[in-house]
């Protein structure tokens, strides 16, 4: 039953990722034809330095939350659990009113002097209303992961995008007409509403949902060394994370300009590989983002119960399906790059950096789930430690080889980063969980499934003649199938296994999905 339960959480966290993710993508396609690739750029370059502020007003929030009532849940104690929480909340008032007075009046500095850009002023200034709305909004979809329900979570995000992009698109009516500097300020009112209204909705699921839960408010003494013990750790490694790659986002532009383009062709290009070829990328990853953000408490909760065999099964049968999904991934990326960015953005130039930036892939899911799992762990501080690694070798590569290499510099750091990252996380997991890995089975025969899938579905598409949208859907649809049918051939996966999966997590009494509320008890 709880695998079941798992899988409806997956799936339902999928679906509304993946419809966030499109939302996003085709949002981002109709910014870059309104304001095109200068002003994609410029948009880049302000939310580069509002994620910084975003981290400072959040940091830990969400961690804290899903840990620690996922744990006091699965110890029986709802008032602990609610004490927590109210704790998390007020920690996240203060930090987020400090950040976004800071950003408002650090805002005419950073955008001339750190920016070099006095058009992002404004916005920047717009933005910091959000901040507290969105710490807020944190503690609450924490809460609702802990508990799993995240449809809430997912329906409060989806929301969030679809005022955001009415209030942008309303703002374009007036702002537009005065250039990229009002353009960017409708985006960034766009992103206040959007936080604002996300959060009235977010919490009114909230006080709907304690009323349902029988418990009696009392503080606990503890609670609050627990919520700082992981908060302000966290936080601050998160500050110095966040920093390094605001520091990032700002030399690139920087160094292309170092190489020799001018300030448009230099926002042009920061805002074609940020802002509309890696959410392409990422794009796929939105199944293993669901996975990740499940595994945190799925982890919490037995780590703190004991059940270490659980862990080493769980992690080993994750890992090993996030290579048998990367790679077909990888492959569709190789091979109809060109049809992606033409139905995208109607772009070839983004196709063609998508292809070169497919191999990338796996390393960067496998790194996103050993992250998640590091966490569930109590290993969030390893996390970032490795992620601060990471971000200062970019800023040192990013600032010695874009001026030289340009393009071909920047490619080369992030695959070296992204390598890196994953290899000190994974490295981390081997340490503290024991993972049974069969080379043949994890690397050699899905390497060998994939190359004839990809194989097959060019052989077969070859010659089709369709819209470019259609296209890219088809043969990647096509591509999945074949190497489904090959692993099945090869024996990475067994009739017997899928079978048994279908088992676990199909509808139980008559096609009908039977849900157990477990409600803790009171301690």
């Amino acid at each position: 039953m709880k695998a079941r339960q798992f899988f409806i959480n997956t799936l339902i966290l999928t679906i509304g990722s993946l419809v966030l993710r499109l939302i996003g993508i085709g949002f981002s396609a109709w910014l870059s034809r309104k304001i095109g690739a200068e002003g994609m750029g410029l948009f880049q370059l302000v939310f580069s330095v509002y994620n910084l502020a975003s981290t400072l007003a959040t940091s830990g929030i969400y961690l804290a939350v899903t840990r620690l009532v996922a744990e006091e849940i699965g110890k029986g104690s709802y008032a602990a659990a609610n004490d927590a929480m109210r704790k998390c909340m007020i920690y996240g008032l203060l930090v987020s009113t400090a950040a976004a007075a800071g950003l408002w009046f650090a805002a005419p500095f950073v955008g001339e002097t750190l920016l070099s850009d006095g058009r992002t002023i404004l916005s920047l200034r717009i933005l910091a209303f959000a901040l507290p709305f969105m710490a807020f909004s944190c503690s609450l979809r924490g809460y609702f992961f802990a508990v799993r329900q995240v449809y809430k979570t997912n329906t409060s995000q989806i929301f969030e995008q679809l005022v955001r992009i009415a209030v942008v698109s309303i703002g374009f009516v007036f702002l537009l007409p005065g250039g990229l500097e009002k353009s960017c300020a409708a985006i960034a009112l766009g992103s206040v509403g959007g936080e604002a209204l996300a959060f009235c909705y977010t919490l009114a699921l909230y006080l709907r949902d304690r009323k349902k839960r029988a418990f009696i408010p009392q503080k606990h003494p503890g609670t609050t060394r627990k919520v700082l013990a992981i908060t302000v750790p966290v936080a601050l490694s998160s500050y110095l994370k966040s920093a390094l790659v605001t520091a990032e986002n700002i030399l690139i532009p920087r160094g292309f300009r170092r190489y020799g383009a001018d300030t448009g062709s230099a926002l042009a290009q920061y805002g074609m590989m940020e802002a509309m070829v890696m959410p392409i990328l990422t794009f796929p990853a939105a199944l293993l983002t669901s996975f990740s953000s499940l595994l945190v408490p799925e982890v919490a909760e037995s780590n703190a119960t004991g059940q270490k065999r659980q862990i080493d099964r769980l992690t080993s049968k994750v890992l090993w399906a996030t290579i048998l999904f990367a790679l077909p991934v990888t492959a569709a990326f190789i091979c109809f790059a060109e049809e992606l960015g033409l139905a995208v953005y109607q772009s070839s130039e983004s196709g063609h950096m998508l292809r070169v930036l497919a191999p990338l892939v796996p390393i960067m899911y496998l790194d996103t789930v050993a992250d998640a799992l590091l966490k569930g762990m109590d290993e969030q501080l390893s996390v970032l430690r490795y992620s601060i690694i990471d971000s200062a070798l970019s800023v040192v590569l990013i600032y010695t080889l874009l001026p030289v290499f340009g393009v071909n510099g920047y490619i080369t750091v992030m695959f070296v980063s992204t390598f890196i990252n994953a290899a000190l996380s994974i490295s981390r997991l081997v340490q503290v969980i024991e993972i049974r890995f069969s080379l043949s089975r994890w690397i050699v025969r899905p390497l060998f499934s994939v190359t004839l899938a990809s194989m097959a579905a060019i052989s077969l598409t070859r010659g089709w003649s369709c819209p470019a949208a259609l296209a890219a859907t088809g043969k990647i649809g096509l591509l999945f199938l074949c190497d489904f049918a090959f692993l099945l051939l090869t024996g990475v996966l067994t009739p017997k296994e899928v079978l048994n999966m279908a088992k676990r997590v199909l509808p139980e009494n008559g096609g009908k999905w039977v849900f157990k509320k477990r409600l803790p008890v009171e301690s």
